[in-house]
């Protein structure tokens, strides 16, 4: 999903140029006229990868109300994808792994204009923050485990959930079963977030919103998230972070 919506990212920062209508999009005055914008975004952090909408209202001259939402994946810094030694073509996984893990943030906030864009190839500049609930989504993980057959000379695979105390050997682990499996019964917990952020646009027309920005996000819950076996879990996770926004003006 998240490859689907990066390329179609790409695809609309190349086609919105030349979606533009004829009409002077430079015109300063058509710039301060807009009072709302809607964006999409591709986000990166050190520990995964996610989707980031934010729809913004004008309510002052400078200031701007902003709704955001962010779907992002969050692995454990200590997390190493292995392959098991005992088979001719095995799969990939992550020896520990308990849960993958999504964080789905709902916030609120402000965002302040610093720089215009009243120009073409000129840049604006923006900072903001917002805070809100944040939902994390525990899907546990579930593993193809090798069972000797009654001979010892044949065996077969099992989708099995991964048990630490009991699926210890990494030798006996085929790879990682396809990510539906345990879909249902995925986990929910209930946390708090908040994201600072400064944001650089170089889109050439006034209804038009190209740019990255750069910030830091704090996802807070009220206990550990369980992501890795024999590792410290937490509950407080702090992340730079950068995300490409691409979206409309009016």
């Amino acid at each position: 999903m998240l490859k689907k919506f990066s390329l179609w990212l790409i695809l609309m920062f190349f086609a919105l140029p030349n979606m533009a209508q004829s009409i002077d999009k430079s015109n300063p005055g058509r710039y301060m006229n807009t009072s709302n914008d809607f964006t999409g975004g591709f986000f990166w952090h050190p520990r995964g990868l996610g989707m980031s909408f934010k729809s913004s209202k004008k309510i002052h001259d400078q200031t701007w109300r902003v709704i955001n939402f962010d779907l992002i994946s969050m692995r454990h810094e200590k997390e190493r994808r292995i392959r098991s030694s005992s088979f001719s073509a095995p799969g990939s996984f992550f020896f520990g792994k308990l849960n993958y893990v999504y964080f789905l943030r709902m916030n609120y906030g402000r965002r302040w204009d610093l720089g215009q864009h009243l120009y073409k190839n000129t840049l604006a500049t923006r900072v903001g923050f917002s805070v809100g609930p944040t939902l994390a989504f525990l899907k546990p993980v579930y593993l193809e485990i090798y069972h000797p057959g009654p001979d010892q000379a044949s065996g077969y695979l099992v989708s099995e959930r991964y048990n630490p105390a009991v699926h210890n050997d990494p030798s006996i682990i085929f790879g990682t079963s396809p990510i539906t499996k345990g879909l249902l019964q995925t986990k929910l917990r209930a946390g708090l977030s908040a994201k600072a952020y400064i944001e650089f646009d170089w889109s050439d027309y006034y209804d038009q919103i190209q740019s990255l920005e750069f910030g830091i996000a704090i996802d807070a819950f009220g206990r550990n998230i369980p992501i890795l076996a024999f590792a410290q879990n937490k509950n407080v996770f702090t992340s730079l972070y950068i995300c490409l926004n691409i979206g409309n003006r009016w």
